[in-house]
């Protein structure tokens, strides 16, 4: 049975950056040593492109603008600022010239429950004169895992458990009860299985994928039974499905 990917596309919290020319001259007029300043407005939205016009909020809780840390660097990749949105000083000056902005929020190696990372960056110029807006389109920065099982599976499988295992070297327990989705970096991904049938028969599988799994993706893992008594269980990635075989299962009496 195929299973609906759910792809993150398009779906990004914008961050708007409005300079504020403040000249420095004596005369109040506009020369080399003019600055700007810097006021920043966080705007959070982001959907998730699927059948059923999901939220982003369905997968975790969406981070506030204040928790954002914001790194500015000037042309010479010098940094001039760093710390969180909030922290952020409104009365900091800028002097002429080219800097690039940085959002970010999380780290794509903290992988687990309630992990999203966002980055993204913009550069913008300090010229003397006007109010300029500076738009940096934040995106989510690792993959999305989600796993769920057909009406079939659940009948045969009275119990199962599952663990997620990461190239980066997580271990994420994924057990019966667990709805939530875990969020990676995983250039590897193994699934491990435990199940237990309706005759109290244990099995026990491994499955690893080498595909890298796409960023600001929920990727969907389903399991299916194909029928009651059969040895073999299928897995469906995405698209992609496949035939476990878990050896010799007493069937029901």
């Amino acid at each position: 049975m195929k299973t609906t990917e759910r792809t993150l596309t398009k779906g990004f919290l914008g961050i708007l950056i409005a300079l504020l020319p403040v000249f420095a001259s004596c005369n109040g007029k506009e020369g080399s040593d003019s600055h700007g300043r810097v006021a920043f407005i966080v705007n959070s939205r982001s959907t998730v492109a699927d059948f059923t016009r999901s939220q982003v909020s369905d997968y975790t809780t969406l981070p506030s603008g204040d928790d954002f840390t914001l790194t500015i660097t000037d042309n010479k990749e010098k940094t001039i600022y760093e710390g969180l949105v909030k922290d952020f000083p409104a009365d900091m000056e800028f002097a002429i010239g080219n800097y690039t902005a940085t959002a970010s929020y999380g780290s794509v190696t903290e992988e687990g429950f309630d992990r999203p990372c966002f980055r993204g960056s913009q550069s913008f110029a300090i010229t003397g004169t006007g109010t300029k807006e500076v738009t940096i389109n934040v995106s989510l920065a690792n993959a999305i895992v989600r796993i769920e099982y057909s009406d079939i599976f659940r009948k045969y499988y009275t119990d199962y458990s599952f663990t997620l295992k990461t190239g980066n070297g997580s271990t994420i327990p994924y057990p019966k009860s667990e709805t939530r989705a875990v969020f990676v970096d995983a250039y590897t991904l193994t699934v491990e299985g435990v199940l237990t049938n309706q005759a109290g028969k244990e099995s026990t599988f491994s499955k690893t994928y080498s595909t890298p799994l796409a960023e600001a993706t929920c990727h969907t893992i389903r399991f299916d039974a194909s029928n009651i008594g059969s040895t073999t269980i299928t897995i469906t990635l995405d698209n992609t499905t496949e035939e476990v075989d878990l050896g010799e299962i007493e069937l029901n009496r």
